[in-house]
């Protein structure tokens, strides 16, 4: 079983700037994983060519992407439609946004030979060639969906957008073989967090330090624990809020499980802006009213929310020498009071 240690330390040089040191770690958030399809290594490889990405970007041609567009936005309305407050009206563009943004997913898929990283059970893994090329081809068509333009947006739009692509994305991955939906799953996974996830942000503030600073030290190394850090968070709130329950079902529910955990990336690495930023500014005038503005009117209890910082901060602490508790802890107190007096 490869680490990802190993996978990073394959990604990344010493030599490399900051930003690109994170946007390594930004990548290991999105490689092929091989551990639920019986497939060769040939037939991996083979998907994986110049030749099978185009045979596989042939397949969602134009007509399948307008017709599974359509689909997710419908379903997305359905699954807000009970929502008091809310204007469905507004989101009659849904289908067309996601539409015009995965033709130029499907042309980066096309053009970018996948990064073959490492071996996994005699499989090749694979990630995503240069994720911040990606990230600049897609984001004029995101940029009114950004977290820094949420006083400016219609919170809906921004939420449902994250679910539409969500939804639409596992519908594509219906049409693809095995070989296929594990090399193009990497790629609708990034569509969908990007929306919500200030990445390439705190790959950018990075570069305002030197290597050796304790505030890039530390973002360099819980970074990467993004994912086991939500899980624990996620697990613990189960315990919490077992009875909770929405359109979706309980919290165990697979869909509201990966909501959650979304969210819970979503919290670390707002946290991690702020102390890249030096202040409280992101949390407070984006991530709180999103938070605000979404949880609130599709009835998740706010006391959910103010549990959720309290239990994500224990985590991140746990994961911190006594020196970088210092560091850390008036971000982690700022974000757990700014929930509180909400």
């Amino acid at each position: 079983m490869i680490s990802k240690s190993d996978i990073l330390q394959n990604l990344q040089q010493s030599q490399l700037s900051n930003s690109s040191r994170l946007s390594s770690i930004w990548t290991t958030r999105y490689l092929s994983k091989n551990s639920s399809v019986k497939i060769s290594a040939y037939v991996l490889e083979e998907a994986a060519s110049s030749m099978g990405r185009r045979r596989t970007v042939e397949r969602l041609h134009a007509d399948l992407l307008e017709d599974v567009c359509r689909r997710a936005a419908v379903r997305t309305k359905d699954l807000y439609a009970h929502y008091e407050n809310i204007n469905l009206n507004k989101t009659s563009d849904l289908a067309r946004s996601a539409q015009q943004v995965y033709p130029l997913l499907l042309e980066f898929y096309c053009n970018h030979t996948p990064i073959a990283i490492a071996r996994e059970s005699s499989l090749p893994v694979f990630a995503i060639p240069e994720i911040n090329i990606l990230a600049k081809a897609i984001e004029p068509y995101l940029t009114m969906f950004n977290a820094q333009n949420i006083r400016q947006i219609d919170w809906q739009i921004r939420s449902f957008l994250t679910t539409e692509f969500n939804l639409s994305g596992k519908l594509l991955l219906e049409y693809l073989s095995p070989a296929e939906q594990v090399l193009l799953s990497p790629y609708i996974s990034f569509l969908e967090e990007y929306v919500a996830i200030p990445w390439h942000r705190v790959c950018a503030l990075a570069d305002n330090y030197a290597p050796t600073a304790p505030e890039f030290k530390i973002v360099e190394r819980v970074l990467p624990q993004i994912s086991e850090i939500s899980i624990a968070v996620y697990t613990k709130g189960c315990e919490l809020f077992g009875g909770y329950y929405n359109r979706r079902g309980q919290l165990d529910n697979p869909g509201v499980r990966h909501s959650s955990l979304r969210d819970m990336h979503m919290f670390q690495v707002y946290l991690w802006t702020c102390l890249l930023q030096g202040n409280l500014d992101a949390i407070e005038q984006e991530l709180l009213v999103l938070c605000t503005l979404v949880y609130r009117r599709i009835d998740i209890p706010w006391e959910m929310a103010i549990q959720a910082t309290k239990l994500l901060s224990n985590e991140i602490m746990q994961t911190l020498t006594a020196s970088e508790q210092l560091i850390v802890s008036p971000y982690i107190n700022g974000m757990i009071q700014a929930f509180k007096t909400a």
